[in-house]
């Protein structure tokens, strides 16, 4: 096994390890900001494993992760105007209540 190989095997199987520890940490009885806390955790850990390894983004020049960064803000930035926006539409079609 090649040495590439050895490491896209040590990442999954700790992608494995982390999938299970969320899975242990749901059926435990905390609150749910601790809860959503070591969830979010959890999912940092897992998408910059994913990010770096099976994206290769850890072998980019310093100027393409720069701008990487800068463009993934950018969008969930401007996605979390469209979620207000999406969330007020469900609320007047649940409740009845349109504005004026």
């Amino acid at each position: 096994m090649t040495t590439a190989m050895k490491r896209y095997f040590a990442v999954y199987v700790a992608l494995l390890f982390f999938t299970a520890i969320q899975f242990l940490v749901g059926y435990q009885t905390i609150s749910g900001s601790q809860m959503a806390v070591r969830f979010l955790t959890f999912a940092l850990i897992d998408s910059f494993l994913v990010v770096l390894f099976f994206m290769n983004l850890g072998r980019e020049r310093p100027g393409f992760i720069k701008f990487f960064i800068y463009f993934m803000v950018f969008v969930l930035a401007t996605m979390n105007y469209i979620w207000t926006d999406s969330f007020r539409l469900l609320v007047f079609r649940l409740t009845g209540n349109m504005p004026t």
